[in-house]
């Protein structure tokens, strides 16, 4: 039997981050554009206040990016594939909650320049 070695990439590690921040900085953008167009269809939502949107932008936003990531190390580690290693997962969820205020200042640009 040979015996298996495994390596830790540190370029797959910090590709996952790249990969991590510009999804959840997407993820973010998307959703803060419809936040703030979605005061149209839901009176709740056009009585928010400036600063509330973009919190609840930031909240809304951290639970679609980094719930998947963060229950794969915590809940369902005996669930994951024996090939995503935990510095790939932990450099995603970095990543993606990095991205998070990148994500709602590239928003706040669109919404201002693009969609007014």
């Amino acid at each position: 039997m040979k015996a298996v070695e495994v390596q830790v990439d540190s370029l797959g590690s910090a590709s996952r981050f790249i990969g991590g921040f510009l999804f959840g900085a997407l993820v973010t953008a998307f959703v803060m554009v419809l936040l703030c167009n979605a005061g149209e269809f839901c009176p709740f939502i056009a009585r928010l206040s400036a600063l509330q949107q973009v919190v609840a932008t930031a909240l809304v936003s951290f639970v679609m990016v980094d719930a998947k990531p963060l229950a794969y190390k915590t809940i369902w580690r005996e669930r994951r594939c024996s090939f995503v290693l935990d510095e790939d997962l932990s450099a995603t969820l970095r990543g993606r909650t990095t991205g998070i205020p990148a994500g709602v200042i590239v928003g706040i640009l669109v919404q201002n320049f693009v969609v007014n």
